[in-house]
């Protein structure tokens, strides 16, 4: 069986191939996104299709829905991050025969597998898998896949609060010097809302600040009353508090689990109101290299955008970096 496993981490890819049944005979190929995947089952190389649905170029419900339009002869199970109950529902009306939340667990996917007749009995040492060519691995690619989880989870409680869909976006992990972020952020034009928690411990220490624009701001609180059914009392200072603590809360309580990390985390306060970047950021550390996750979440129904910049001190980097290392020697 000719199967393709479809992600834009490497480390997802990795995780997925070490999951399957070792004495299962099938050829294992990869893909980086969702267009790749789509031009590989055209050319009818792909029989089972493991598929992501946070990637660049083409994301994975665009994939599902391809592949039923055009009626190509692939079963496809889903291995994602995004576990919000609307994208579950939504892959297995596009034609998905299951839905497996990442980091992936072996035991799981083999009952899939199972339950859909795709393995029904294994012969040890009859065959010999065909493996795709051996990738890399490096901390940052650890770190970028256990933030794609974590931002799973905190779109969750989000779409949750808003009682809306979220589209997850494709996290990105990157080491630059802090005046590197200040300067994408910063806009003359552009006035932002920005609350901060700051974290701390194992060695790590850093800032979770949450940004959104006036507009997004001042309809938070009725977007919010829509969906609760009750009027908020206090201006949208307050609803933004709201947000930000479940959002911030919510995804550093996932990375540092899946790190096993334990972190402390303040409560959440205004960096600034209706300001610029400029007016918000300070001098002192525009030289420092900081190690930046940033997430730009999009809430399609509501035309509403927050983006979340989750930063680690230039001290913390070493520390992350031996955290990830552990997940490449095993």
């Amino acid at each position: 069986m000719k199967v393709l496993i479809c992600d834009d981490s490497k480390v997802a890819r990795k995780s997925i191939e070490l999951a399957l049944p070792k004495d299962w005979d099938i050829e294992v190929s990869f893909a980086e996104n969702g267009q790749e995947a789509l031009d590989l089952i055209k050319q009818g190389l792909v029989e089972l299709l493991f598929l992501d649905l946070t990637m660049p170029v083409m994301d994975g419900f665009e994939v599902l829905k391809s592949i039923r339009e055009q009626q190509l002869d692939c079963l496809t199970i889903v291995i994602s991050g995004d576990i919000q109950e609307e994208s579950q529902r939504r892959v297995e009306k596009l034609g998905a025969l299951g839905f497996i939340k990442k980091p992936i667990v072996s035991e799981e996917l083999h009952d899939v597998l199972e339950r859909y007749g795709l393995i029904r009995e294994l012969l040890p040492g009859n065959h010999q898998r065909r493996k795709a060519k051996t990738e890399p691995i490096e901390p940052t690619d650890i770190l970028k896949e256990v933030s794609n989880i974590a931002l799973g989870d905190a779109a969750k409680l989000l779409g949750d609060m808003l009682g809306s869909f979220i589209q997850l976006p494709v996290p990105e992990v990157a080491k630059r010097p802090y005046n590197a972020l200040i300067h994408e952020l910063h806009d003359d034009n552009v006035r932002v809302n920005m609350v901060s928690e700051g974290f701390v411990g194992n060695a790590i220490a850093g800032e979770a600040i949450l940004c959104v624009d006036n507009r997004t701001l001042n309809d938070l609180p009725s977007k919010l009353s829509a969906y609760h059914g009750y009027e908020f009392k206090d201006d949208s200072r307050s609803v933004l508090l709201d947000v930000a603590s479940t959002l911030i809360a919510a995804f550093l309580k996932r990375f540092s689990s899946q790190l096993d990390l334990e972190l402390n985390i303040s409560q959440p306060a205004f960096l600034g109101m209706s300001e610029t970047v400029n007016n918000v950021f300070k001098e002192d550390v525009k030289d420092k290299e900081v190690l930046v996750i940033t997430i730009d979440y999009e809430i399609p129904d509501y035309h509403l955008n927050c983006d979340l910049y989750v930063i680690f001190t230039e001290a913390s980097i070493a520390a992350l970096e031996e955290r990830a290392g552990y997940f490449i020697d095993e």
